[in-house]
C-alpha cells in the first residue's frame, strides 16, 4: 500500500481501515444473530411438524439435515434461488465467527475461499500479531442482504396462509 505522503494521509488510511475493520466485525455479529435466529424458528416450528419420538429428536439433528428433512416435509423449493444452500452457508459462516478455526472452518474455506479473498485496499487485518484463519473472515457488503432474503424467501415459501409473501421486498 506504500507509504503515505503525508500525517493527514496516514491518518486517513488508519480510519478507513478501523472503519473497514468494524464493518466486518458487524457484519459477522449480524451473520451470528441471522443464523442463530433461523435456527430457532425453524427448530421450533420442526417441534410442531415432526412430533415425538423422532430420531434424531429435532433439538439435537444437525442443521443442515433437519433444513433437509423440513425441506421434504413441508414441500418447499429448498433450491429455487438456492435457498437451502445459502442458509447452510450462512450457518456455516456463523460457525466459524462463533467458534473459530476448526472442521467447519477449513470446510468453507474450501468451498467458499470468496470469505476470505479481500483487497488491501479495502480491508486490513489490524489486529496485532498473526491471526488465525478464521478471523481473517471477511462479510462482502452485500452477502447480509443475500443471506437475508434466502431466509425470508424460506419462510415465505413454507407460509401456507394466503398473502405468504415469497419475494422480500428487499
Amino acid at each position: 500500500m506504500g507509504t503515505p505522503d503525508s500525517l493527514d494521509a496516514g491518518l486517513d488510511r488508519a480510519r478507513a481501515q478501523v472503519n473497514a475493520h468494524t464493518r466486518n466485525e458487524a457484519a459477522k455479529a449480524f451473520v451470528l444473530v441471522l443464523s442463530a435466529l433461523f435456527e430457532r424458528q425453524m427448530r421450533h416450528w420442526a417441534s410442531f411438524m415432526f412430533p415425538p419420538p423422532r430420531k434424531p429428536p429435532v433439538q439435537t439433528q444437525g442443521l443442515e439435515a433437519l433444513l433437509a428433512d423440513c425441506i421434504a416435509h413441508a414441500g418447499i423449493d429448498g433450491a429455487k434461488d438456492s435457498v437451502a444452500e445459502v442458509l447452510i452457508m450462512g450457518h456455516n459462516v456463523a460457525n466459524v465467527v462463533r467458534h473459530g478455526d476448526g472442521k467447519t472452518s477449513s470446510m468453507l474455506r474450501a468451498s467458499a475461499p470468496q470469505f476470505w479473498q479481500s483487497d488491501p485496499q479495502l480491508y486490513v487485518d489490524i489486529n496485532a500479531g498473526p491471526s488465525p484463519d478464521s478471523a481473517l473472515i471477511v462479510i462482502p457488503a452485500d452477502y447480509l442482504l443475500f443471506y437475508t432474503r434466502a431466509g425470508l424467501r424460506f419462510w415465505g415459501r413454507a407460509d401456507r396462509l394466503s398473502g405468504a409473501i415469497e419475494e422480500p421486498p428487499i
